[in-house]
């Protein structure tokens, strides 16, 4: 590695990944990335995605099936499917890695969850994040700096949006909002039958998932088997109430200090091939980046995952959370 070069290792360049990569290519610090996925095919997306953005910065760039470079790493971004989660940082753990973004849902059996805890524990706890980005989103920024802390109702609808792949980002988000994280989760609204995911091997759901927090928050979120309704995100206190619609980058307000008359604003949602290059730098820079730490991530996760597993009982022979 060249000096003054920082170490990024992808591991998995499946959808995900491949937009990490992009993010990587505005890094302002030159990099020196490696990108590991065992299928051809995912190296040659994520190549051809990585090679249509242009940079002024010298980045450097290696794809394998299997990490190639040794020495030790400054960002690790692990994309896989939650099934090899534990395996793809096990293998990174192996070394020096001195952070990691982890894609969600962490992983596919339960037994994984504490293991790695202490995994990262004996490791000197690298700084390690979960990525479910609406807390460093500017529009959801702005909506936590405006309500202010204490009991929310936030309510999700639309249509074919993935609602277990979706659901932890928009329950870490309640939390962030509330600064509550121990919530009950009522399954008894969910269609009777679990449907394939878009992600081949996993499954889904449809119907509502809803949560009550301790602290009184409420999440509702409803994804309908058909059609195609667009998400909206509905966010309440007793002062202030918000409507977004992240497809149309906007927003509607309204606040008991304007009489709830409602206002219009601008709420453009970054992409991941943005996010990622703004969440590099910062890691960098500072040594956070403002993603969900694991520690806190746990414990959400498995309120969500525990009743989906008893949700769909025996149809789960191989792992405990078929989700992605």
């Amino acid at each position: 590695m060249a000096q003054g070069m920082k170490s990024v290792v992808i591991v998995g360049a499946g959808q995900l990944g491949s937009r990490h990569l992009q993010a990587l290519k505005g890094v302002a610090t030159p990099l020196d990335i490696e990108v590991v996925d065992p299928s051809p095919d995912a190296l040659r997306v994520a190549r051809e995605r990585y090679d249509a953005v242009t940079t002024p910065v010298p980045h450097r760039i290696a794809f394998s099936a299997r990490r190639e470079k040794p020495g030790a790493v400054d960002v690790a971004i692990v994309a896989t499917g939650s099934k090899v989660r534990r395996a793809a940082m096990e293998a990174l753990l192996a070394g020096e890695v001195r952070a990691m973004i982890l894609e969600k849902l962490l992983f596919a059996n339960r037994a994984d969850y504490a293991p790695m805890a202490q995994r990262l524990a004996a490791k000197g706890a690298p700084r390690t994040w979960v990525n479910c980005p609406m807390r460093v989103m500017p529009p959801y920024q702005a909506i936590r700096e405006e309500l202010g802390r204490g009991p929310v109702q936030y309510r999700v609808t639309g249509s074919q949006f993935g609602l277990v792949t979706n659901a932890i980002h928009y329950l870490d988000h309640l939390a962030h909002l509330s600064g509550c994280t121990e919530y009950t989760l009522d399954t008894s609204g969910l269609d009777s039958a679990p449907v394939e995911s878009k992600r081949p091997g996993y499954l889904e759901v449809n119907g509502t998932l809803a949560a009550r927090f301790a602290d009184g928050s409420r999440c509702e979120m409803t994804c309908f088997a058909t059609g195609t309704m667009p998400v909206v995100v509905e966010i309440c206190n007793d002062k202030r109430r918000y409507i977004v619609r992240e497809s149309e980058g906007k927003l509607w307000q309204s606040a008991e200090e304007s009489k709830w008359a409602w206002q219009e604003r601008d709420a453009p949602i970054p992409f991941q091939s943005q996010m990622t290059t703004r969440l590099v730098e910062a890691i960098l820079a500072t040594g956070d980046c403002g993603l969900t730490p694991f520690a806190e991530s746990v414990p959400v996760h498995l309120a969500l995952l525990e009743p989906l597993a008893k949700f769909l009982g025996a149809r789960s022979a191989q792992v405990d959370y078929p989700f992605t």
